[in-house]
């Protein structure tokens, strides 16, 4: 997998300039609305996971112009199904803040006795099923990467569910999903420092920069595992 390529390769797009402006145009909208109307940040987030989809889906079937432009039914549709997806994957981490919250509110409700004796217990086996659960997200993380790969030739919400065939997925090819996370990682500390010095006016350029740099990543991973010697784009 080529880092360098996914960082770069927009700017050969002639029309990248009108296709990324769009992009940051969501962004600034949603964050615009967000006070007004919260759902318009879900919305901004299905459009960009499914624009993303789109790109990795054209990396891996070795499109000469992997950058997409902006059919917001089709990509909305498409982003609704991630979506889902992921949050299928991530339940126990919801369950497991459900059950962070009402266990610290027990305590503080039953006065400052009650909070001095369950406190402390309480904080410690939070710290502890904290390093679980971030263990976990990783985990359920790298399965919908094999979830999404297989969602490509089938686009349906229930390729998510065969959650056996994704894991073999990943199992097969370990190495070819780790060097993946390590590059995603790498990207995200990329955008992260730009924000720092740009004394966060990179941040509006960090969701279209993630959508793409990810999805044409996760492209070649799709393209390495169904044909090891197919070229990249």
């Amino acid at each position: 997998m080529d880092f360098m390529r996914a960082l770069t390769f927009p700017f050969e797009d002639a029309d990248w300039l009108k296709k990324l402006g769009i992009g940051v145009l969501i962004m600034i909208g949603a964050v615009i609305l967000s006070p007004l109307l919260g759902i318009s940040t879900l919305l901004a987030g299905m459009l960009f996971a499914g624009w993303s989809f789109e790109l990795m889906k054209r990396v891996k079937q070795g499109s000469v112009e992997p950058l997409p432009g902006w059919d917001f039914g089709s990509l909305l549709r498409t982003g609704f199904k991630l979506f889902v997806g992921l949050l299928i994957y991530q339940i126990p981490t919801i369950l497991y803040v459900v059950a962070v919250s009402i266990a610290l509110l027990i305590p503080a409700l039953g006065g400052e006795d009650l909070f001095e004796v369950l406190g402390t217990v309480v904080i410690v086996a939070i710290s502890c099923c904290s390093c679980l659960i971030i263990i976990y997200g990783i985990f359920a993380s790298i399965v919908y990467w094999g979830g999404l790969i297989r969602f490509i030739d089938r686009e349906e919400i229930g390729t998510f569910l065969q959650i056996g065939d994704n894991i073999a997925l990943v199992k097969n090819n370990i190495g070819d999903f780790g060097m993946a996370l390590v590059f995603v990682i790498l990207g995200s500390i990329i955008a992260s420092l730009a924000t720092s010095i740009t004394a966060g006016l990179a941040s509006v350029l960090m969701p279209i920069f993630n959508a793409y740099f990810s999805g044409h990543i996760l492209g070649q991973l799709a393209a390495k595992i169904s044909s090891p010697t197919e070229p990249q784009v």
